[in-house]
């Protein structure tokens, strides 16, 4: 796709606030220049993190679920003292999710309430972020202007004993709105593209405690949030990261949680949740069961846990395999053997795929360079070899962890029977680097601070690497098993 259409897509999907049909979407595709079918736009739509699919099959942007829903804020003793409220994860998901919080912009009365910068000890900043996964918030952290100084690459993503925090300022709310420590923020977004939202101070009660008929109401509310939590939980399992899981509880039940009473995210993980936590999941964290493991399967997803190779075996493993490659990679690939300066495009992906252990047929082999060929012809003509020096061994290297990943779920996913037969831990583990490096090309090739990362990326690959190298023998073995475990004794 042609970034300047594809921008007008992304445009779209950032302002537009109603349900769309994917029909409806095909013919927006149409207005920006772009040809597409109809199971291509299925899984863009699908990949994006700010489109949701709604119950009746249609779809709905984030802008158009969460613009001028309410939430709250309790500002946090340590940022009382300093007089200023970091929102880090606190506007999940009512704010774009990878927005930096720095860059939000905070209105009262029609007045933009000024930013000030805090400085917080690191175990205190981390907790700010926690919403996006422990394993993620040093590098919001670290991507906070604040700290342009801090060198995460240098310090292999290890924070300092004490880091600077961009916020609004309490000391504007105090001189201008009578805030005072203890009282609430109720905010709502204004502009989801702009990352723009509107602020207005709620004033505490008199008593220390906030009781009464507000403070009884809130509690209720904590009460019904992990109770929509739970509920979750049972019918979607542990979503594609804690973000998800609150999109779906708060989009479900935003009518009776989207409220003038209603506490906050932060306060109810940190103070009033019982029976729900912070869980380890593979790699990354989820909000789970208190001191439960998070499981792979369950209810939720028993039917994905049949192999779905098993209703391809009409197919080649070749072919299969084939199919199974994004055409984002495709494309990647391809940048990637313009960087290498690689003749016979098709050979190439051949080997990528299968280490040159392939058994392709003429026909298919020859449709496949046909459409790798026509596909280089339009990536080449914007291709500039001198301008790829940085990224282009970043992008090999990526190419090559990729190959290794979703080889071994190929691998799996075809030969084996159910998911259930592999290592939960480690399986868990293998299909979250798969997305991992799968938006770390996108990044590559979307980011327009790409170069800049360079060497962030490199430092991550250092730790995908590392884990891939962790699991892979145990599932491999795994692998062996479940193919013996199907060979018959013909008598």
């Amino acid at each position: 796709m042609e970034p300047k259409k594809e921008g007008l897509v992304v445009k779209f999907l950032r302002t537009y606030r109603h349900p769309f049909s994917l029909s409806e979407m095909k013919k927006v595709f149409e207005a920006c220049g772009i040809e597409a079918e109809p199971q291509d736009i299925e899984y863009y739509l699908d990949s994006s993190a700010n489109v949701m699919k709604l119950t009746n099959g249609k779809y709905l942007t984030h802008a158009g679920a969460f613009t001028g829903e309410i939430f709250s804020i309790m500002p946090t003793s340590a940022e009382a003292e300093q007089g200023v409220l970091v929102a880090g994860d606190r506007c999940m998901p009512f704010v774009e999710s990878d927005r930096i919080s720095s860059t939000l912009k905070f209105y009262i009365n029609g007045k933009k309430i000024p930013s000030k910068i805090g400085e917080f000890d690191s175990d205190t900043a981390i907790d700010m972020f926690m919403l996006f996964g422990e394993e993620y918030a040093p590098q919001y952290i670290a991507a906070d202007p604040a700290n342009s100084d801090l060198d995460m690459a240098e310090r292999d993503f290890e924070l300092p004993n004490a880091v600077k925090l961009t916020g609004l300022s309490l000391d504007y709310l105090a001189e201008n709105y009578n805030y005072k420590k203890g009282d609430r923020l109720l905010c709502c977004v204004s502009d989801w593209d702009k990352g723009t939202l509107n602020v207005m101070v709620l004033h505490s009660s008199d008593s220390p405690f906030d009781n009464g008929a507000v403070g009884e109401k809130r509690l209720e509310w904590y009460a019904l949030l992990e109770k929509k939590m739970l509920e979750s939980f049972n019918r979607s399992g542990p979503l594609g990261s804690i973000e998800d899981q609150i999109v779906d509880v708060i989009y479900r039940n935003r009518s009776k949680l989207c409220v003038p009473y209603c506490g906050s995210l932060e306060e109810f993980v940190t103070r009033y949740a019982k029976k729900i936590a912070f869980q380890r999941y593979g790699v990354e964290t989820r909000l789970w069961h208190k001191g439960e493991d998070v499981p792979a399967f369950g209810e939720w997803n028993k039917e994905s846990a049949i192999c779905t190779g098993n209703s391809k075996k009409d197919l080649s493993f070749e072919e299969y395999s084939v199919a199974f490659v994004p055409p984002s990679v495709i494309d990647q690939f391809i940048l990637n053997a313009c960087f290498k300066k690689e003749k016979d495009i098709a050979s190439s992906f051949m080997t990528f795929l299968f280490d040159d252990d392939y058994s392709a047929s003429d026909t298919f082999y020859r449709d496949l360079s046909l459409n790798l060929k026509d596909r280089t012809i339009i990536i080449s003509q914007d291709y500039n070899w001198f301008a790829d020096q940085i990224l282009g061994p970043v992008r090999c290297r990526c190419l090559e962890l990729y190959a290794k990943i979703s080889g071994l779920i190929r691998k799996i996913d075809y030969n084996g029977k159910t998911f259930l037969d592999f290592p939960s831990s480690e399986l868990v583990i293998l299909l979250q680097l798969h997305e991992h490096i799968l938006k770390m090309l996108e990044g590559l090739a979307t980011e327009p601070q790409a170069e800049e990362l360079a060497e962030n990326y490199l430092l991550s690959l250092d730790g995908m690497e590392w884990n891939f190298d962790e699991i892979s023998g145990v599932l491999e073995k795994a692998l062996a098993q479940e193919q013996r475990s199907q060979f018959k004794i013909v008598k």
